[in-house]
């Protein structure tokens, strides 16, 4: 993925936050750490199973409130940082639209969200690649791509302060060629995540 391409994703994750921007709209700030698991995500979700590898992210988000609305389903924009460790190290730029059903201040206790966007790593992830990361560590393959559709899938909950409105949240954190759209059906990843949110 050349220079241009990156740039593009950057552009188009940067006018998606500015335009989320206007009077009224909440701003968030949160960051949040995580863990590779090998598993699917119909195994993940469905299933609650995980196997996990030694390697992490740290993230910090900017997420901005979308003054529109159907019915109780409300919307943001995400933009992401991503420090990968471990096993892996580089870096990833994420950006992304959510819907959130549910407000932890509003009466709910909880509020569940979806996100879709996508993802930019600055090198080809090894974990991505079924044989060389998992399979055979030193076997050369490119079935992963720099650029993959990106998803969330986030359960949020309010902590008990009352200054900066803070969350604590559970995501998980999905990297994913769509069935073959943007690579072969097995690549992609997921991390399992946990981290706070503070409104600006």
């Amino acid at each position: 993925m050349g220079p241009s391409r990156c740039r593009i994703v950057l552009g188009w994750a940067f006018c998606v936050l500015a335009g989320a921007g206007r009077v009224g709209a909440e701003t968030d700030v949160s960051v949040y750490h995580g863990s590779f698991s090998k598993t699917n995500l119909g195994d993940i979700l469905l299933a609650g199973e995980t196997h996990y590898y030694d390697s992490y992210i740290t993230v910090a988000a900017l997420n901005r409130d979308i003054p529109y609305r159907v019915g109780g389903l409300e919307f943001e924009a995400e933009g992401q940082i991503v420090r990968h460790s471990g096993l892996q190290k580089h870096l990833e730029y994420n950006g992304l639209l959510m819907g959130r059903l549910g407000d932890p201040w509003s009466g709910w206790p909880f509020s569940i969200a979806v996100g879709e966007g996508l993802s930019f790593a600055t090198r080809n992830p090894d974990l991505e690649n079924p044989r060389r990361g998992l399979d055979d560590p030193g076997r050369e393959s490119e079935w992963s791509r720099n650029l993959l559709n990106y998803m969330v899938f986030e359960l949020e909950m309010a902590l008990p302060l009352d200054s900066y409105r803070p969350r604590a949240f559970f995501r998980i954190h999905h990297r994913s060629g769509i069935y073959g759209i943007f690579c072969p059906p097995t690549c992609g990843s997921n991390y399992l995540a946990y981290g706070i949110k503070f409104e600006l």
